[in-house]
């Protein structure tokens, strides 16, 4: 784990039960915060809200649409140095790889 340099000068402990540990931890989890970030946030009255998807599913979700623009821009960059210039159909697909584009925008921004 990193050596992360805390800037809050107080620290406060306190003594739980393994069950509230765990419902506590499984919370956090749950919310995709640490334990004490996430503590913190209850004492000081921060509202949380749990993803809309489950960390590990956001994770393969956003591996595959990586793909998805890697191959985009694999096709975008091939229609761009097309000899001759765009035609008709290469200048329709051009339009459809850019409505993909923004669409995976969209993706991208729910999953933020």
């Amino acid at each position: 784990m990193k050596d992360v340099k805390r800037t809050e000068p107080r620290q406060i402990n306190f003594r739980i039960s393994e069950e509230e540990y765990n419902r506590l931890k499984q919370m956090a989890d749950d919310t995709g915060l640490s334990l004490s970030g996430f503590v913190k946030r209850k004492a000081l009255d921060i509202k949380t809200k749990n993803p809309k998807i489950a960390k590990k599913d956001a994770i393969e979700i956003a591996s595959e649409l990586r793909h998805i623009g890697v191959n985009l821009n694999q096709v975008a960059k091939h229609l761009n140095h097309k000899e001759g210039g765009l035609n008709e159909a290469t200048d329709n697909l051009a339009g459809v790889l850019e409505e993909v584009r923004a669409e995976m925008k969209k993706i991208w921004e729910r999953l933020a």
